[in-house]
């Protein structure tokens, strides 16, 4: 991946000024966030990429007298990987649970919702034993559940479950920070702390992307270095009500999400001074608080009308 986008620099196919974020490349790359991460923070260092205060990357030698950043829609042509079609069928497989994820995700605060499996398999253009490997997943994760009609249903996501997975949250994942903390690179620590920075500078300007990094960090790469694997997968079955907090961002901004940033910021300052167990501390508390603010999320979400949701999801009326 780095490799690849230093040819891309060097060649000038990502032009000086050129806006790279992390969400974008893990999309072409059809990997999660971290190695992307890993890749900008080494391209930084060489000084192909610099630091956009609070909005991620760009390519270096662009941005004269504070022009905006070059905004392009990224391709695999772009920074010279191969076609899609020519990929192997795990990384296309791997690109339709993401983009199923995301549209569940996006539906789960606004109520119940039957998940048309045929509609679905249509949608990605699969079969319908693939779809049904990844609802089984989901359903680990929590994020759907099947009644007793064996039908596929999302939701409703309620005030009491919020409450349940957050006192879960609290106790669990201080566990894995401690378990996780001794272990993490420096590196990726640093590139944690510049993100954090950023968004704190960014103040009302903070774009929604960089806030799900931000909460990326600490709740999803940082507990990702446990090696207990049981727990991990008790947490990930926890954080279905984080998508409260995406979809309240994408709705009214990330403005209110301020004394959460900084709440992130106090964990990553133990961990940097190698205060795990103070970490720890701070990450319950904050999880604590979380807690009742994304409850009243809940709340300001529901008086807000229905996204546009795919032709596989239908609305279960109440």
């Amino acid at each position: 991946m780095e490799q690849a986008l230093t040819d891309a620099i060097e060649r000038g196919d990502l032009a000086p000024g050129t806006m790279v974020a992390e969400g974008a490349l893990a999309e072409v790359f059809g990997t999660s966030r971290t190695p992307v991460r890993a890749a900008l923070t080494a391209l930084e260092k060489a000084r192909l990429l610099e630091r956009l205060q609070g909005r991620g990357y760009v390519v270096a030698g662009g941005i004269p007298g504070g022009d905006l950043p070059r905004r392009v829609v990224l391709t695999r042509e772009m920074i010279g990987l191969p076609d899609a079609t020519e990929t192997a069928a795990p990384t296309a497989a791997s690109a339709i649970a993401r983009a199923l994820e995301s549209s569940l995700a996006d539906a789960l605060p606004y109520g119940e919702f039957r998940v048309n499996e045929q509609a679905a398999a249509d949608h990605f253009g699969v079969s319908r034993t693939v779809l049904r490997e990844l609802f089984g997943r989901f359903q680990d994760r929590g994020l759907m559940r099947k009644t007793q009609q064996s039908r596929w249903v999302i939701g409703p996501l309620t005030a009491r479950d919020i409450s349940h997975y957050f006192a879960i949250r609290e106790k669990l994942e201080p566990l894995a920070l401690l378990d996780a903390a001794p272990g993490l690179p420096s590196e990726e620590l640093a590139a944690m702390w510049d993100r954090i920075e950023a968004a704190e500078a960014a103040h009302a300007d903070l774009d929604p992307e960089d806030l799900a990094q931000v909460e990326d960090d600490l709740h999803v790469t940082l507990p990702s270095h446990s090696s207990n694997v049981p727990l991990l997968r008790m947490i990930r079955q926890s954080q279905a009500a984080i998508v409260v907090n995406r979809a309240f961002a994408g709705t009214v901004g990330t403005a209110p999400f301020r004394m959460a940033v900084g709440e992130h910021r106090i964990v990553l300052e133990f961990l940097r001074r190698g205060a795990h167990r103070a970490a720890a501390e701070a990450l319950a508390e904050h999880l604590r608080l979380s807690a009742v603010r994304t409850g009243r999320r809940l709340m300001a979400i529901s008086l807000f009308p229905t996204p546009p949701t795919p032709a596989y999801l239908r609305l279960i009326d109440g």
